[in-house]
């Protein structure tokens, strides 16, 4: 008698946990959460950056403020090991990489990192990017989840895949990115959004 009601109620527990999981996805679908994305011009995350490429991977503690088109991504090693900052605004652009005197400038990040880190990447449109959005700035192709969530972006020819999702403040924010192409692979582990609109 006992060990059917005990089932009865874990059926009923798990059943009333998948259905409050459903209730608290999105429901708006693709193209209003686009919209409320679009509106987002002034956050701030903080979370884990890892970067692997043929040669070398690395993982640093990762501050990025963004407001509108300006921008301060601070990378700290672990431990304290080193810190590189990459901070701008339109036309220009600052570097700083650990062990360095002073900061190096250019017209764009795109050039600072090609020059100073090998690396052909499109800095002014991961703003997009690690809000779950393509950018507006080129082709693109995108696959959306059941939610309207983006799951699978490519542009620039990266490929980005989300996997986790948060909501903030009535928006839906990625908490894990994963962005691949060129032989690197960027992982963002976003703990933390803060929203300033």
């Amino acid at each position: 008698m006992i060990l059917p009601r005990i089932t009865s109620l874990l059926w009923l527990l798990i059943l009333s946990s998948l259905s409050g999981c459903a209730v608290l996805m999105p429901s708006q679908g693709k193209d209003t959460l686009q919209a409320n994305l679009a509106e987002l011009k002034h956050w701030q995350v903080r979370g884990k950056l890892s970067v692997r490429s043929p040669d070398d991977s690395v993982t640093g503690y990762l501050d990025w403020d963004q407001n509108k088109r300006d921008y301060d991504i601070y990378i700290a090693g672990p431990f304290g090991q080193g810190a590189t900052r990459l901070s701008g605004a339109p036309h220009s652009a600052s570097l700083m990489l650990p062990g360095w005197d002073a900061p190096q400038f250019a017209e764009s990040p795109e050039e600072l990192m090609e020059t100073y880190m090998g690396w052909n990447f499109p800095v002014s449109d991961i703003r997009y990017w690690v809000k779950g959005q393509p950018s507006p700035n080129a082709k693109s192709s995108a696959e959306f989840d059941e939610y309207g969530l983006l799951s699978v972006l490519r542009q620039h020819g990266w490929e980005i895949r989300y996997s986790r999702y948060q909501q903030q403040n009535g928006y839906w924010l990625p908490s894990l990115v994963k962005v691949t192409g060129y032989d690197f692979r960027f992982t963002f582990s976003i703990r933390e959004w803060t929203l300033h609109d």
